[in-house]
């Protein structure tokens, strides 16, 4: 243990609103981070109310000098994604640090001494449990706010784990386009890419349709199905499970715009989707983690201010691929993004696992504008 430095174990309800509430120190000078629903934080940390817990080990972890806290990180075992995977392997997250390599190094032994103790050969990260939700490290980009699941932390974050041994596993990826880019109209979509479209509107008999709000749980299964199916093939992806996903769905679900959300049907199925959510994260930068007492009432002006859709979801079954689905999916979406106002769209995250997409979104002409990194270290 480093001189001076204790870690301790959080184990009660006022020590996990201390671990939620510390990022507050390390961003207190950065307008670029967007403070989470502390809500929220206290709901995902809370063993019972967290179905993550009953497939996983986990520990929270407090790094303190002096008795004050000065750096926290999550260790976890998540034994279905090592059923799934046949990966022996321990995750972290929740990684937030001043910046001093000592705390960070402490921090870190414990995260790898208590895996080591379970089994792992391996620790990856950072992650807050899944790869779904804030993942990786922001290497490049850090000059302007993240949105919604993405990632934000200090640059020094990068050189603390690399330091320590860290080296890299993949990269993940943000891109953005303006309206100035896509062209009024979509003038300046490239020409075969609507071409493709054009030709499989009339060959596909494929009809697009747009999110049921009214059928909100059945659509859930759809799409948690869709993502699951459309994914399995990249390298380590772990299904998600309907509690993950429908956790991570409902805290979207008063922001979605049905005209943002569509859905491509044929033969009496649904074989693809395409979900671009406005960014919530422009409403939560104003109101420093707390809906109340008041802060719920300019949530509504908020949303009205929101110039930023963010593509989250897209997928086409196998069966379905290179017959143009995808294009038509994607001009939907952007000529209702467009249609809306919005000033640019977002892309995020995409991995180098997914080359495809990457391809795409270069073809484009959007912007890589953040780069993420997820590191391991063996044990």
């Amino acid at each position: 243990m480093a001189v001076n430095i204790e870690i301790k174990q959080v184990t009660s309800r006022s020590e996990r609103a201390a671990f939620v509430k510390f990022p507050w120190r390390v961003y207190k000078d950065d307008p670029n981070w967007v403070p989470p629903l502390i809500s929220d934080q206290l709901e995902n940390l809370d063993p019972i109310k967290n179905k993550f817990y009953s497939q996983a080990e986990v520990v929270l972890l407090t790094a303190q000098r002096k008795e004050e806290i000065v750096g926290t990180i999550a260790a976890f075992v998540d034994h279905r994604l090592i059923e799934n995977t046949g990966e022996q392997v321990g995750g972290f997250g929740f990684f937030e640090v001043i910046n001093d390599f000592i705390v960070a190094k402490a921090l870190l032994d414990a995260a790898c001494e208590w895996l080591r103790a379970r089994g792992m050969p391996l620790m990856r990260g950072p992650t807050n449990f899944t790869e779904n939700d804030n993942p990786g490290v922001l290497i490049e980009g850090v000059n302007c706010p993240p949105v919604m699941l993405e990632a934000h932390n200090p640059p020094y974050y990068k050189d603390l784990l690399e330091q320590y041994g860290f080296e890299k596993d993949h990269d993940l990826y943000a891109w953005r386009a303006f309206r100035s880019q896509i062209g009024e109209e979509l003038k300046n979509i490239p020409p075969d890419l609507a071409r493709v479209a054009d030709m499989a509107r009339k060959a596909a008999k494929v009809n697009i349709r747009k999110i049921r709000m009214d059928h909100w749980e059945e659509e859930i299964d759809i799409a948690l199905q869709l993502f699951n199916d459309t994914l399995k093939d990249l390298p380590g992806f772990n299904p998600l499970t309907k509690s993950d996903f429908k956790r991570l769905a409902d805290r979207m679900r008063a922001f979605i715009d049905p005209d943002l959300a569509l859905f491509a049907e044929a033969q009496g199925k649904t074989i693809g989707f395409c979900i671009a959510i406005p960014d919530v994260n422009q409403v939560l930068i104003h109101l420093n983690g707390r809906l109340f007492p008041f802060n719920w009432i300019r949530v509504k002006h908020l949303i009205r201010k929101i110039d930023v859709a963010s593509f989250k979801l897209m997928g086409l079954l196998e069966e379905y691929r290179h017959r143009g689905i995808d294009a038509i999916l994607y001009l939907e979406a952007v000529k209702a993004i467009f249609d809306k106002g919005y000033a640019w769209m977002d892309g995020s995250v995409t991995s180098e696992y997914n080359p495809a997409i990457n391809l795409l979104a270069n073809r484009l002409g959007a912007e890589r504008y953040k780069h993420y990194r997820i590191y391991q270290i063996k044990l």
